[in-house]
């Protein structure tokens, strides 16, 4: 994780944060159900939720609707400069069907296309449970989040923007552990800048998203360092990230041959921590949108070099 990111990492102290963070998130959680649903348990409101979703046909439409609400957002904040570009809402070719959602962007060196939001419904040929498994990822409460992350201000904006990043190795050079952060980020940004303030499954979707992410890094710690076996891992999936049976012991699997997939939530957390120390030393002169042009200019950098932002600079200096 270090090596690739240029950081030296702390694993105690990441498994003490992912704890936290678990910890932050299911009292956020707790709160937004209260408001949703006052005195019922978070797990049951939660489960309700899910199953409010659209119909197979319905998904594309639902996906389109909200690239447009999450875009209008973030230029009515001015969290972004006008970014142009086109994306397209539709399935996945068959070789990339394995997964739900996704974006393909137009890339930096391609000449410039429309890239596509990619939400594949369930194959029509699996049985109604496998469906309704399946079609829970585009409820009307998770859908939001995932579209925010995949689209704008997510992966589709940090496309946008690496088309005008200086020179080849900023176009090109390729920290997941950013590109994933920054698309974690944004989903909680939405939260602070009061997206859909008046319904609380917005930040209901953004806590179950999260708390799959946190609990991979807990996992991924856990079962390399020889704290955790699988069956702890799945046990903690299904404690703690609303997941069952397969889908918990599936994602406790992957730590096991993809160690660094906690790379969402730590790459968020480093975001956040370059974040309040530009607040810092920016004071008045700070905003959001002066921070994530500076940080996406970087391109895809590994964390460890997001200081850049302030090279050269100092807090009166600062132009």
């Amino acid at each position: 994780m270090g090596t690739g990111d240029a950081m030296a990492v702390d694993l105690g102290r990441l498994s003490e944060r992912a704890d936290q963070e678990r910890d932050r998130l299911v009292a956020l959680l707790s709160e937004a159900t209260a408001r949703r649903a006052p005195g019922r348990p978070p797990m049951a409101v939660v489960e309700e939720l899910m199953r409010d979703h659209p119909e197979p046909d319905g998904v594309y439409v639902a996906a389109e609707a909200l690239v447009r609400e999450a875009t209008a957002f973030t230029v009515d904040r001015d969290l972004l400069p006008e970014l142009g570009g086109e994306c397209k809402v539709g399935p996945a070719p068959p070789s990339r069907r394995w997964g739900m959602a996704m974006m393909s962007w137009s890339a930096p060196h391609e000449a410039d296309a429309a890239s596509w939001y990619y939400v594949t419904p369930p194959d029509p040929s699996w049985s109604h449970e496998a469906q309704e498994e399946w079609l829970a990822v585009f409820s009307r409460t998770t859908l939001p989040a995932i579209t925010v992350h995949e689209v704008t201000p997510g992966h589709f904006a940090h496309g946008r923007m690496l088309r005008r990043a200086r020179g080849d190795v900023r176009r090109c050079l390729f920290s997941e552990s950013f590109v994933e952060g920054w698309a974690h980020y944004v989903e909680e940004l939405f939260v602070e800048e009061g997206f859909r303030a008046d319904d609380p499954r917005y930040v209901i979707g953004v806590c179950i998203e999260a708390l799959v992410r946190v609990t991979r890094l807990a996992c991924a710690i856990g079962i390399h360092t020889g704290a955790m076996s699988v069956a702890d891992a799945v046990s903690r999936f299904e404690a703690d990230a609303f997941y069952k049976g397969p889908a918990a012991r599936a994602e406790a699997l992957r730590a096991t041959y993809d160690p660094t997939y906690g790379r969402y939530t730590w790459g968020k957390w480093e975001i956040q921590a370059a974040r309040a120390e530009a607040e810092a030393r920016w004071g008045r002169r700070y905003t959001h949108r002066r921070f994530h042009e500076a940080v996406l200019a970087l391109g895809s950098p590994p964390l460890g070099l997001l200081d850049d932002i302030f090279e050269g600079a100092s807090p009166t200096s600062v132009p």
